[in-house]
C-alpha cells in the first residue's frame, strides 16, 4: 500500500448518523417501506434494554423482509441524504491520499455506495442474505455492537498502519471502542455524552467541512 506521509495515514468512519443521515439503516428500510411498526420498533427497544442479544435483533428484523427482492431494497439506498458537505468532503480526503476506512453495525448497501462512489479502501458491514437476488430473511454479521475497535485492528494489522496513525470519526457509544484506539478522534453529530468526553475534538456543527478542517490542521502540526 503506498502510504501518505505525515503523522496521519489512514481515516476510520462510522457510517449511520455520521457519513448519512438515517442514523440506522435497518430503521431506514422499515420506514421507507411504511412499516416502522410496533413490532419492528419493539425489537430496537428490546435490545436497548438489553434484553436481547444484537444477533438476535438482526435476525428479527431481517426475518420482517424474507422474500423481497434485493433490487427493491438496494434502490431505497440509491439516494440516501449524506450529512452536509460530507461526499464532497470525504473524496477531498481521498485524493489527498488518505486511507479510507467505512465501518458499520448497518448494512451493506450504504456501505458499497461508499465504496462505489468515493474509493473507500475498506469497507466493513452487516449483509442481508439473498437466494437467486431475492432476500431469505438471514443475515450474516460481520460487524457486531461493540466491535469496531477490534476490527479497526485486525484491518490496521493487515495495512500495516498503526493505531496512532489513525484519525477515527463517529457519533454515538458503538463508535467508542475504535475511537479509544485510534491516534486522534473526532465526535460528529455526536448523540453520546461519553463519546464527547473521549473524542480529542468534538464538531460544533452538522458540517462535514468542520471535519476536514481539524483534519488539516492537526496534519498540518505533524
Amino acid at each position: 500500500m503506498k502510504k501518505r506521509t505525515g503523522k496521519y495515514i489512514a481515516i476510520a468512519f462510522d457510517i449511520d448518523g455520521t457519513i448519512v443521515k438515517p442514523v440506522s439503516s435497518w430503521r431506514y428500510i422499515h420506514e421507507k417501506l411504511g412499516n416502522w411498526d410496533i413490532l419492528a420498533c419493539r425489537y430496537q427497544d428490546l435490545f436497548n434494554a438489553g434484553k436481547i442479544s444484537y444477533r438476535q435483533f438482526c435476525k428479527l428484523d431481517a426475518s420482517h423482509w424474507k422474500g423481497m427482492s434485493e433490487s427493491k431494497i438496494a434502490e431505497i439506498f440509491s439516494d440516501v441524504p449524506y450529512t452536509k458537505h460530507a461526499k464532497e468532503c470525504l473524496i477531498e480526503l481521498k485524493k489527498k491520499g488518505f486511507f479510507l476506512i467505512a465501518l458499520s453495525t448497518g448494512l451493506q448497501y450504504i456501505a458499497e455506495k461508499l465504496k462505489k462512489e468515493i474509493g473507500f479502501n475498506v469497507v466493513v458491514s452487516n449483509r442481508l442474505l439473498s437466494k437467486n437476488g431475492i432476500l431469505t430473511g438471514g443475515v450474516r454479521i460481520n460487524i457486531s455492537h461493540g466491535e469496531k475497535g477490534k476490527i479497526l485492528k485486525k484491518i490496521l494489522g493487515r495495512y500495516k498502519i498503526l493505531p496512532e496513525e489513525t484519525i477515527c470519526v463517529g457519533d454515538s457509544e458503538g463508535d467508542i471502542p475504535m475511537l479509544k484506539l485510534a491516534g486522534f478522534s473526532i465526535a460528529f453529530n455526536s448523540v453520546s455524552d461519553h463519546l464527547s468526553q473521549i473524542a480529542n475534538y468534538v464538531c460544533k456543527t452538522d458540517d462535514f467541512c468542520e471535519i476536514v478542517d481539524v483534519i488539516n490542521k492537526i496534519c498540518q502540526e505533524d
